[in-house]
């Protein structure tokens, strides 16, 4: 199959898709048969001391409030005329369906969502979940009161609702974590070739850097049981896929995956494929892990092919050696990997404070003792 003609096609699935077809908030669409349900979703999330009475404790929770939008018609239209063209995409539609099924939502705004968490003595309650431009998400570090010592992983569930449901992640304001991006870092996703991304994220079976599943799971015993935090420019409607590849492939170094927000529906998909604002988003987020833990040692874990050098060199900065204790970068084939580039995007930052690696470095990156200060 010819993969020139592969992405404007997948773009065309993706709209039939998540072409809504209810009146939401003012917007003229077609109206459904039938009601359809809201649904709840509701994120992986980070625990923290309460830097006011460390005997509580918050969490940063966050949840989607939608209703799932989809036009039967319209994609089975859409798969009989994929027969003729791409018959690898049309045979495997349902897996096409399954990743966008986020995309074909609506959030809706005003919900109050409730979240109990299991071994915590105080029920959370998130703020009305917004409008527009983040329509259906509320987002806030809310108390849960005392929780059960030494647990690692908690439960949660919106109240009322044994379906949705999200792993809290308790770590202290103290000790090791690691922050780390997920396209062509720990998952082959051909960031460099937009229509080769769009396959990967739409269609193929998730694949693993190789090495990298079993460095993480090295790290995950020489740090002490790190905090793994991923921080990733793909948009959160993808979020159940990538999920479910952080907990099976790196199930040794499980944590809560921070994705942005695709604000422009089908328009900003482009900006995921292009990468634009990345580095600002990745930015925010770690300035809100700073937040919660000011005084947990983090090693940053990237690739060359977006702008992960610059935004971790931009993290050590503004936040120091301290917390962003050492930078590794993957070089990945076809990005600028330049001197040059490199010297620019780390200036600032000690030589010794980051690494450039090949893949074929990965299985000695197990050997360096970043405990005690290795890079």
């Amino acid at each position: 199959m010819q993969l020139v003609p592969l992405f404007p096609v997948i773009l065309g699935a993706i709209f039939v898709y998540a072409r809504p077809t209810v009146v939401e908030r003012g917007l003229m669409l077609s109206k459904p048969a039938a009601p359809v349900p809201e649904d709840v979703l509701l994120f992986d999330a980070l625990a923290f001391p309460d830097p006011a009475n460390p005997a509580n404790t918050l969490v940063s929770l966050q949840a989607f409030v939608f209703k799932h939008q989809v036009d039967s018609r319209a994609l089975t239209a859409l798969e009989n005329s994929l027969k003729g063209v791409t018959p690898d995409i049309a045979r495997n539609l349902h897996t096409v369906r399954d990743r966008l099924r986020l995309l074909g939502a609506v959030g809706l705004a005003g919900r109050n969502v409730k979240v109990f968490v299991q071994g915590c003595n105080k029920q959370a309650l998130l703020p009305a979940t917004s409008g527009s431009p983040h329509q259906g998400i509320a987002l806030k570090n809310v108390p849960i009161g005392g929780c059960r010592r030494g647990v690692k992983e908690l439960i949660a569930q919106v109240a009322g609702s044994t379906h949705f449901t999200a792993t809290v992640f308790c770590s202290p304001n103290s000790g090791f974590g690691l922050i780390s991006d997920i396209d062509d870092t720990i998952k082959v996703s051909h960031v460099l070739d937009k229509v080769a991304l769009a396959k990967s994220t739409l269609l193929d079976a998730p694949q693993a850097v190789a090495g990298m599943p079993e460095l993480y799971a090295s790290l995950a015993k020489s740090l002490n049981s790190p905090q793994f935090i991923y921080i990733s420019g793909s948009p959160f409607q993808l979020y159940p896929f990538l999920h479910k590849f952080i907990h099976t492939t790196y199930s040794a170094s499980k944590g809560p995956i921070l994705l942005q927000n695709l604000r422009n529906g089908i328009r900003g998909l482009a900006d995921f494929a292009g990468g634009g604002g990345v580095q600002r988003y990745k930015i925010s987020m770690i300035e809100r892990v700073h937040q919660m833990y000011p005084k947990k040692k983090f090693l940053a874990v990237g690739d060359s092919t977006q702008q992960d050098p610059e935004t971790y060199a931009e993290a050590f900065r503004k936040f120091g050696g301290n917390f962003i204790l050492c930078i590794w970068i993957r070089q990945v084939d076809g990005a600028d990997n330049t001197a040059q580039r490199f010297a620019a995007a780390f200036k600032g930052v000690p030589v010794g404070k980051y690494r450039i690696f090949k893949d074929a470095e990965i299985p000695y990156l197990r050997k360096i003792d970043v405990a005690r200060g290795k890079c």
